[in-house]
């Protein structure tokens, strides 16, 4: 039973099937299986299925026959009025026996919520907009009925389903679970992603793959290149689709789309996506069926959250103190894990002879993420520094490095990974334990991909976020977001994590620690000096280019962050703790804010009365002269309250005139207004403490008037869920008017219209702004087939140098057959690629190379091994033994030169 059970590295929704399947029901089958009962026509034996040492097709069938007599006798005990759990599994929906059996070995049991909604709108051919939060199976939603859609290797020249990605470890990962599903097809499926080589994948789209997955930018590079039609494709994935359409892929998916042919099934999944498609307009849906789940539970239940208060120039202390205090991350390698020069010094394994390694991360295992990629160069270092095991990605990163970086986090041969937003959306890590936001995040939907990497699958997950005082209004806008609430200081005690925002401060004296060391760090190394100084500057441009927040967050951002309970220590560390770190925090904070009145001649004329001290006149008559305007308002308004409330001890109170009657009723009229909604206020006029309050503009008429505002909308939520930066769809739409004087105008008649030029300070010369609108930015550009602007870098050239290298005439056409192909035709790799395993020796030792003595003893150890040129014994010290076979071929070639030089000489 052992085989079949279900790793603990199980991905999305995994649930271990043996559990639910060998209950006393099952048991009572199998023995009605034994007997011989009316199931036995299904055409297999249980006790095979029963038989450890069995495997193979037999063993699928009987697991597979299982699941349908379970459902097919919960459907007789509903018929006989007997109650029984709900039917109504994968067995259901018309999926073939061939991909049950993937679907069983991949551990999936009972269907997810997407899932279950999802993938028969999309068996019917159906275009299909899904969302649900990260970890409910999105990515089996959308193979599986492209595998039962396609089922096998397709004769015909073309490719017939397109899976797009924003990133290369989501796209390698779809891949993977592509192959699973497709496990006993034919099906070909090919990886184009950046990094990877060109001419490699010629070959792939060379070989008439069914499937492709691919990021936007290489996919429409080898498209124009190779001038590939991909008319013949049918089935259209955008997976992250938000994502695709906010990160700069505008042209790129314009050509793309206006390429595939107009009868094709697009979908679109993400976990954010907002209510309104028409920022999908692009995509070409034809009408979508809206499968939007989890919209109030927008991250994991399982979840629960802290949200640390901390200052600036203590961020790198505060992480080292999460880690070593909250998630007690240990110091050096994990447990089995052997150093890096030991690993390398070892023969590796190739091929089907090489051990598979299983990917299960360390219990501590944590992903950091920063802003940019100077700060997760910066962390990484100061982590290792720290004694940490420490994997790093980023974007611009080499795609080999990335996946070896990866692929070690995932194998537990380290405990935390640092990387940046291109690892937030889609990549499913099993059994992650924690995740830290170095950098608070300017979105709410990045901070539900941030933290969707773990909480997965029925796991308990934590987060911890670090919240500066400019970080307060992201923190607002993520907390009306996820409709939480807000929970500051000491009232945070005994509540959920799961269900508040719960913020405070972390431990003062644990931070200061951790800043000591880190300063005598910077201090003693002058690289890692370097690495904070440039991410101080990188620091700097991101502050600068990052979303703004709302405005309603940013007033109450900065009441939330002038109250006391800011300040005060958060009540995960206990309240034993908290008395004393907030009693500390509280004396701090009343000197940090204590600012003297006087100068320092003032205060020394005080000292010494009846001397006079002209620096203590200049100054004083300084302050009486720079006094604030609002701080003078402020004493006199106070003066005229103390008199007025003197005043009205002296007179009677209910003498009253019609001017002050008017002046009430003015006041109660301000206190409506500002009590009231803003589509109710128009304009507000103030003079005179008098308020004048006008109706709605006439041209609104209620009759004719559409609005563009949805009925029942929640503005936090939309605003989040956006795909383009700075608001959602309604807010662009209110600054959108229909200008039918002129068209052409871009701020209206008779105002001058925006240059047409600018400089580039690259190329210090003036380039076209209609270059920037593809984020070109004056680069070398050319006209796709839809009209858009593409890179010229995309003409190249290098696919026909390929071609003639390899030898190939005309390139098929779609609807062609792969046998007429020539013998190059279907040559994919699966599996894994052959290897050469010829040794050679390396080359003699250069003593005036820094590495002389490697080198040297890489030659000696091939001399003893024989390998290349030594295989012979040549080179070899002639003192030391030699074999039979090598005396033997050495008294060959002196019997050789001997003959040689015995020859009679020439006659001239």
């Amino acid at each position: 039973m052992s085989r079949r059970a279900v790793s603990p590295a199980a991905s999305e929704n995994e649930v271990d099937i043996l559990g639910s399947l060998f209950t006393e029901e099952t048991g009572n089958a199998i023995g009605r299986f034994k007997s011989g009962g009316a199931n036995h026509a299904l055409g297999f034996d249980a006790g095979d299925f029963l038989d450890g040492d069995s495997d193979g097709a037999d063993g699928d069938e009987a697991f597979i026959a299982l699941k349908q007599a379970a459902s097919f006798r919960k459907g007789a005990a509903n018929q006989k009025g007997k109650t029984a759990k709900k039917g109504g599994g994968f067995q259901a929906m018309g999926i073939n026996a061939n991909l049950l059996r993937a679907i069983t070995r991949k551990g999936f049991s009972v269907p997810t919520p997407i899932q279950r909604k999802a993938i028969p709108l999309i068996m019917e051919r159906k275009d299909v907009v899904g969302m649900a939060r990260t970890g409910s199976g999105k990515t089996a939603a959308f193979v599986i009925p492209m595998i039962e859609r396609l089922r096998a290797h397709s004769a015909t020249v073309g490719s017939r389903a397109l899976i797009m990605s924003p990133s290369r470890e989501l796209a390698l990962q779809t891949l993977k679970v592509v192959k699973e599903f497709s496990r006993g097809t034919d099906l070909k499926c090919v990886l184009l992603v950046g990094g990877d080589s060109l001419e490699e994948q010629f070959g792939f789209m060379t070989a008439n793959p069914d499937i492709v997955i691919a990021t936007p930018g290489r996919f429409l590079h080898l498209k124009v290149e190779m001038s590939l039609n991909i008319s013949s494709i049918n089935y259209v994935v955008f997976d992250e689709a938000d994502r695709l359409f906010e990160m700069g892929f505008a042209a790129q998916l314009t050509e793309i789309l206006h390429a595939l042919p107009a009868s094709r099934q697009t979908l679109l999944f993400s976990a954010t996506l907002p209510a309104s498609l028409v920022e999908f307009a692009r995509a070409g849906l034809q009408d979508p069926s809206l499968v939007r789940l989890d919209a109030e539970t927008k991250i994991s239940p399982d979840l629960e959250s802290a949200y640390f208060t901390v200052k600036g120039a203590e961020k790198e202390g505060a992480l080292l103190h999460i880690l070593h205090d909250l998630i007690k991350m240990p110091v050096g390698l994990p447990e089995g894990v052997e150093p890096e020069s030991d690993r390398h010094s070892k023969k590796r394994k190739r091929g089907s002879d090489a051990p598979r390694v299983k990917e299960k991360p360390t219990e501590h295992s944590t992903i950091v993420f920063a802003a940019t990629k100077h700060h997760v160069e910066y962390l990484a270092a100061l982590l290792t520094e720290a004694g940490f095991a420490v994997s790093y990605v980023y974007g611009s990163l080499d795609q080999t490095a990335r996946k070896e970086q990866v692929d070690n986090f995932r194998r537990g041969q380290s405990n935390i990974l640092v990387v940046t937003d291109v690892a937030a959306r889609g990549i499913d890590i099993p059994i992650l334990a924690n995740v830290i936001n170095y950098d608070f995040p300017p979105q709410p939907k990045v901070f539900v991909h941030r933290v969707g990497r773990t909480a997965r699958a029925g796991q308990r997950g934590w987060s911890y976020s670090l919240v500066r005082e400019t970080d307060a209004p992201y923190l607002i806008d993520l907390q009306l977001f996820l409709g939480k609430k807000l929970v500051l200081g000491e009232a945070g005690a005994g509540s959920n994590y799961a269900e508040d925002v719960v913020v405070g401060a972390p431990m003062r004296s644990k931070v200061e620690n951790n800043v000591e060391w880190l300063n005598k760090l910077l201090a003693d190394s002058e690289d890692m000096h370097a690495l904070r100084r440039v991410s101080e500057k990188a620091e700097k441009l991101y502050m600068r280019t990052r979303n703004s927040a709302s405005a309603q967050s940013a007033r109450r951002a900065r009441e939330v962050v002038s109250s006391a309970e800011w300040v005060q220590l958060h009540p995960l560390f206990g309240q034993d703790v908290g008395e004393a770190e907030n009693a500390r925090a509280a004396m701090l904070a009343k000197i940090s804010g204590y600012r003297p009145q006087e100068t320092i001649f003032e205060t020394r004329m005080m000292q010494t009365k009846g001397t006079r001290n002209e620096a203590a006149e200049v100054m004083r008559n300084l302050r009486q002269r720079i006094t604030p305007r609002n701080q003078v308002k402020q004493e006199k308004a106070s003066d005229q309250v103390e008199e007025d409330s003197l005043a009205s001890d002296n007179d009677d109170a209910n003498l009253f005139d019609e001017e002050d009657e008017d002046e009430i009723v003015t006041d109660d009229e301000e206190v409506n207004i500002d009590a009231g909604s803003d589509s109710d206020l128009e304009v507000t006029i103030s003079n005179n403490n008098k308020t004048a309050k006008k109706t709605p503009l006439a041209w609104q008429d209620s009759e004719g008037f559409m609005s563009y505002t949805p009925r029942t909308i929640n503005a936090a939520e939309e605003r989040g869920y956006g795909v383009h930066s700075g608001g959602n769809f309604v807010e662009h739409a209110r600054n959108v008017t229909m200008d039918l004087a002129n068209d052409e105008g871009a701020k209206g008649f008779g105002l001058p219209t925006r240059s047409k030029m600018r400089w580039d300070q690259k190329s210090r010369k003036y380039v076209s702004r209609d270059n920037d609108d593809d984020g070109s930015k004056g680069a070398k550009m050319i006209r796709g087939e839809s009209g858009v602007k593409i890179a010229a870098s995309f003409q190249s050239g290098r696919f026909d140098k390929w071609k003639k290298a390899q030898r190939l005439g005309k390139m098929p056409r779609i609807g062609e057959s792969e046998k007429n192909n020539g013998p190059n035709a279907g040559n994919l790799p699966t599996g894994v690629r052959y290897k050469h395993n010829m040794e050679k020796a390396p080359k003699e030792a250069d003593k005036f190379r820094d590495d002389y003595y490697q080198r040297k003893k890489r030659v000696d150890e091939a001399k003893e091994k024989r390998i290349g040129r030594f295989k012979d014994g040549v080179g070899i010290n002639r003192n030391e033994l030699k074999g039979m076979d090598d005396m033997r071929k050495e008294r060959k070639l002196k019997e050789r030169k001997k003959a040689k030089n015995a020859r009679p000489t020439k006659r001239r």
